[in-house]
């Protein structure tokens, strides 16, 4: 087919294709001759090629979105953005974006090399979100991929800080998203997640105590083993005021734990209420967002606990 019978006119062919990026079959198909295609990417033309097969229908070089677009059209429509890409698209990047594009791609697929692109292969891919048009993996996953690839532990541990401080995800979802990714390239980000996962426990911890000072009650025991007057085993309660038979429950859950964790939570909750503990529950955000509401709340279960008899509890 020659070039005057193209169903575009020549000018019309970057405004047809996304970002300006072409497979040359593409633009064949339009009515682009190779010879035509090959002359217009000739050194000081308007064209370039990217890889072998594809184009960049401007001359200048091409920019991280032109790059992503590319590595999608070579990879096929079942590819998915991961890594640092994914994050920037997700508005949670961090630091310059110098690493390859990371791009998951079904088990089946054997995409061929493409500078500054790693294809993985992966039999459980996500469900993609979509961002500025390209199919994105979920936050958790692309946390976890930016993560594997690192190699600096104080890379992976601002990633996995700024992905549960910005309240979008919790350590326990960041941890089965790791124990599904397998065993390979996961060691250090599991050493920082569990660090980080005992952090988070010791921020909640600390907003309980300074709320408790701030109420005007007794110090609490904290993290108390309550015993049965038999001394059977009851529960740990976060805190125990012993002399009238009050505790205190920074519900872990709110931070987004596994499903084991929240019924071993939900579990402990009713061993204490049915053994007559007056219990009062507090999701972590709250003692941050509203601490004078809570405060009130545990000195008027204070006074209800203190106005009945007191249970025959002790902690150990």
């Amino acid at each position: 087919m020659t070039d005057n019978r193209a169903l575009l006119d020549m000018d019309e062919f970057p405004r047809v294709f996304r970002h300006q990026v072409a497979a040359a079959t593409d633009l064949v198909a339009l009515g682009l001759t190779s010879s035509t295609i090959r002359d217009r990417c000739r050194r000081g033309g308007p064209w370039q090629r990217l890889e072998p097969g594809l184009v960049l229908l401007a001359d200048t070089p091409p920019s991280r979105v032109q790059r992503i677009q590319a590595a999608l059209t070579v990879a096929g429509p079942a590819a998915i953005v991961s890594g640092l890409d994914a994050l920037a698209l997700l508005g949670a990047a961090q630091g310059g974006l110098d690493a390859p594009v990371h791009l998951l791609v079904p088990p089946h697929r054997q995409p061929g090399l493409v500078d500054g692109v790693y294809f993985e292969r992966t039999t459980r891919p996500p469900t993609p979100l979509f961002r500025h048009g390209f199919p994105v993996a979920p936050l958790a996953r692309a946390v976890i991929d930016t993560c594997r690839r690192a190699t600096s532990s104080d890379h992976v541990r601002t990633l996995l800080t700024e992905a549960v401080k910005r309240g979008a995800i919790g350590p326990a979802t960041l941890r089965e998203e790791l124990d599904q990714a397998g065993k390979r390239g996961t060691a250090l980000t599991r050493r920082v997640l569990a660090e980080l996962d005992d952090g988070v426990r010791s921020v909640a911890q600390g907003w309980a105590k300074r709320l408790v000072q701030m109420s005007g009650l007794a110090p609490p025991r904290w993290d108390a083993p309550i015993t049965s007057p038999t001394g059977a085993y009851v529960a740990t309660a976060d805190a125990w005021w012993e002399g009238v038979g009050l505790a205190w429950e920074i519900n872990s859950y709110a931070f987004d734990l596994s499903p084991a964790d929240y019924a071993a939570t939900l579990d402990r909750a009713a061993r204490l209420t049915t053994s007559g503990i007056v219990v009062v529950h507090t999701p972590p955000l709250r003692l941050r967002d509203n601490p004078s509401e809570v405060a009130d709340l545990l000195r008027a279960a204070y006074e209800q606990a203190a106005n009945r008899p007191k249970p025959q509890l002790t902690a150990a």
